[in-house]
């Protein structure tokens, strides 16, 4: 009895000491010492987050595209594009790819949220499937952001959303997605 109570005493401390010195930010080496030995792992999770890159090239919208409507997809030139205006979730209509990846650029304005996503999903039977690792998050600052999307399949029908997590401000943008036949 006495030697799980030192036991639990020194875990205690080992941890408090762990703690301590991971709040002040030093003694990196020890804190993981510390934390194997009690089990516990210091690692801090790696944020995956794809965070589309900024780039300068301009979205030039096909003439006669109506950049004012609510929702709106053109096809031209092999190009996807996307308006949206007041939206907060959209799905484009299927497509398909040209060759095995999709270039998408996007650009978005939104009160209160700081970020969106396009997402691409792939037609199968009984309705559609996410295409792993094809969420490209774009920044709500109006600049305009790109990603690419590769492992595609020409033969698949796939379709793209655009949305973000509220249900309290509108979403306003728009987006091309390169690669696609039309």
């Amino acid at each position: 009895m006495q030697r799980t109570k030192r036991c639990a005493r020194a875990a205690a401390l080992a941890l408090a000491l762990c703690l301590a010195l991971g709040l002040c930010g030093c003694g990196e080496q020890l804190k993981d010492k510390v934390a194997g030995m009690l089990g516990f792992s210091s690692t801090e999770e790696v944020d995956t987050t794809n965070w589309a890159a900024a780039t300068t090239d301009p979205i030039l919208l096909p003439e006669g595209t109506d950049a004012t409507a609510q929702w709106t997809n053109v096809v031209a030139n092999g190009t996807l594009y996307g308006v949206y205006n007041g939206i907060w979730s959209r799905n484009t209509g299927y497509f398909q790819v040209s060759g095995d990846s999709l270039t998408i650029t996007a650009c978005g304005t939104a009160e209160g949220v700081q970020e969106y996503k396009l997402a691409l999903w792939k037609k199968v039977d009984g309705g559609a499937q996410y295409v792993d690792g094809s969420t490209g998050y774009i920044h709500t600052d109006g600049s305009n952001y790109r990603f690419t999307i590769t492992g595609l399949d020409p033969a698949a029908q796939y379709r793209l959303t655009v949305s973000y997590d509220s249900s309290r401000y509108y979403l306003y943008g728009m987006f091309s997605a390169e690669g696609v036949v039309g």
